[in-house]
C-alpha cells in the first residue's frame, strides 16, 4: 500500500514539475478540458535525483506515524494533503485536486447547466468565497444574495481552508433543496444567514430587442457549443432591421468554449487576431479572426462587468484592442487561464492550468481583468429599483456619434 501510494505522489508531483502537453480546446471560468484517457508518459517516472528527493517525504510520514501522540487521519486524508500542500506552492487557485465525491459533481459543468444557487463565484487572495454576479432571476438574487457578499460558511460548515471547488461544491445540491449560506456583507456590522432553495439552472444562450433611437440590443450569456451559430442568426436579424448602432452586452457572461469566442469575436472584426495563446515553455499561439463577419461596421458598444469572464473578456479585449468598440460598465473579472483536467486512478481528478490568455495588443487577462473605456458603476440601489446606468449611458452614447443623429 505505502509504495503504490508513494509512485502516486511521486507521479502526481513530476508531473506537475515537468509540465503537460497542450491540448487545443476552450477557455472558460466555469468549465474545464479534460485529457483523453492514454499510457501513462515515460516523463511520468521520477528521475533518480527527484526521488532520493522525495524520500524526505517519507522520512516525515513514517516519524509520525510512528511518533505522533493523537488521531492520524486515514492514508487517502494524509495524501490528498501532501498533494494539495504542493498545489499551494504553484500560487494557482485554479490547479487543483478535486476527490472523487467532486469530480462528479463538476462532471456536469460540460453540459451547459447545474442545480445549484445561481452565482458567479471567486476565491479572493485572502481565501474568502465572493460572490462576483448572483444570476438574474436566479435563486441567489431571488434570496436576496448580492454582489460582494463574502461566503464564510454553508450549512453551518465553515469555507476556511477550501479551494475553490470544494466552495462551490459545497453550495451546489439538487433542486428543491435549501442551502443556507452565512453571509459577511459590506456596512452590515455581523454576519447572517440567507436561506436559498437550490434550482436547475439553465442558462440562455442569446437575448434580443431593439431600443429607442434605431439602437439594437442583444445580449450573450455563454459561450456555449451552439452560441456561434444562434448567436450569428440572431444578428443577423437585428440588421435586417437596419439599427444605427448596436450593444453587445456581455455582463455576467461566465465564458465558454475559446472556438466560440473566436466566432463571435469575428462577427465584428475583419482580419487580425482575436487573441494570444501563451502556454508552458512561453509557446504562443495566435487565433486569428475567421474572416466571414457579418456586423464589421456598425457602431458598436460593449457591456461588461465584474462577471464578465474567460471567453467573454477575450471578444472584449479584442474588440478594445482593435478599435472596434468601446466598453462601457465596469472592471472585468480577469479569468484569462485554460484548465485540463487529468482523471487520477482513484477517481480523483487533477486539474492543471496549462495556458494563459492575451489580448491582440499582449495585454494580459489573469487577474488584471479589462478596464472599461468608459466606467459606469451599477449599485444595489439601481438593482432593486430596476435601473440599468450602463445600458443607459451605452444607448447616450451611440446617440451622440454623428452617423447616429437620431431625427
Amino acid at each position: 500500500m505505502i509504495e503504490s501510494l508513494r509512485v502516486l505522489c511521486i507521479t502526481v508531483l513530476t508531473a506537475v514539475i515537468i509540465g503537460v502537453t497542450f491540448l487545443s480546446g476552450f477557455a472558460t471560468g466555469a468549465l474545464v478540458m479534460h485529457a483523453p484517457p492514454s499510457a501513462p508518459s515515460p516523463e511520468a517516472t521520477p528521475l533518480p535525483d527527484e526521488e532520493a528527493q522525495f524520500q524526505i517525504f517519507w522520512e516525515a510520514w513514517r516519524l509520525i506515524e510512528e511518533n505522533f501522540d493523537g488521531p492520524i487521519p486515514d492514508v487517502r486524508t494524509r495524501t490528498y494533503g501532501a498533494i494539495n500542500g504542493m498545489l499551494q506552492t504553484l500560487g494557482d487557485d485554479h490547479t487543483v485536486l478535486l476527490s472523487p465525491e467532486y469530480a462528479a459533481i463538476f462532471g456536469e459543468d460540460l453540459s451547459g447547466s447545474f442545480e445549484g444557487i445561481g452565482a458567479l463565484v471567486k476565491m479572493r487572495e485572502d481565501g474568502k468565497l465572493m460572490i462576483v454576479e448572483p444570476f438574474k432571476g436566479q435563486p441567489a438574487e431571488r434570496a436576496g444574495v448580492q454582489a460582494g457578499d463574502i461566503v464564510l460558511a454553508v450549512d453551518g460548515v465553515t469555507l476556511q481552508g477550501l479551494n475553490l471547488y470544494e466552495a462551490i461544491a459545497l453550495i451546489r445540491g439538487p433542486k428543491g433543496t435549501v442551502v443556507s449560506l452565512t453571509i459577511e456583507r459590506e456596512g452590515v456590522e455581523q454576519p447572517f444567514d440567507i436561506q436559498v432553495e437550490r434550482a436547475r439552472i439553465e442558462i440562455p444562450v442569446v437575448e434580443t430587442r431593439m431600443l429607442e433611437g434605431g439602437i439594437a440590443y442583444i445580449s450573450l450569456f455563454e459561450f456555449s457549443e451552439p452560441a456561434p451559430a444562434r448567436f450569428r442568426e440572431a444578428l443577423q436579424e437585428l440588421l435586417e432591421q437596419e439599427p444605427r448602432g448596436l450593444i453587445l452586452d456581455l455582463r455576467g457572461n461566465p465564458g465558454g468554449y475559446l472556438g466560440a469566442a473566436v466566432s463571435i469575436g469575428s462577427e465584428f472584426i475583419s482580419d487580425g487576431l482575436i487573441l494570444r495563446e501563451r502556454a508552458k515553455g512561453g509557446r504562443e499561439i495566435e487565433h486569428p479572426a475567421t474572416g466571414n463577419g457579418v456586423a464589421l461596421d456598425i457602431p458598436l458598444v460593449v457591456l461588461v462587468d465584474g462577471g464578465t469572464a474567460s471567453a467573454s473578456e477575450i471578444v472584449a479585449g479584442a474588440l478594445q484592442d482593435h478599435g472596434r468598440a468601446v466598453l462601457i460598465g465596469e472592471q472585468t473579472f480577469g479569468k484569462g487561464t485554460v484548465q485540463i483536467g487529468y482523471d487520477l486512478s482513484d477517481g480523483a481528478e487533477l486539474r492543471i492550468t496549462i495556458a494563459h490568455w492575451f489580448t491582440p495588443n499582449g495585454r494580459a487577462i489573469e487577474k488584471e481583468g479589462l478596464t472599461p473605456d468608459i466606467v459606469v458603476e451599477m449599485t444595489q440601489e439601481d438593482k432593486d429599483a430596476g435601473r440599468d446606468p450602463q445600458l443607459e449611458r451605452a444607448i447616450e452614447y451611440l446617440k451622440s456619434q454623428t452617423s447616429l443623429r437620431v431625427d
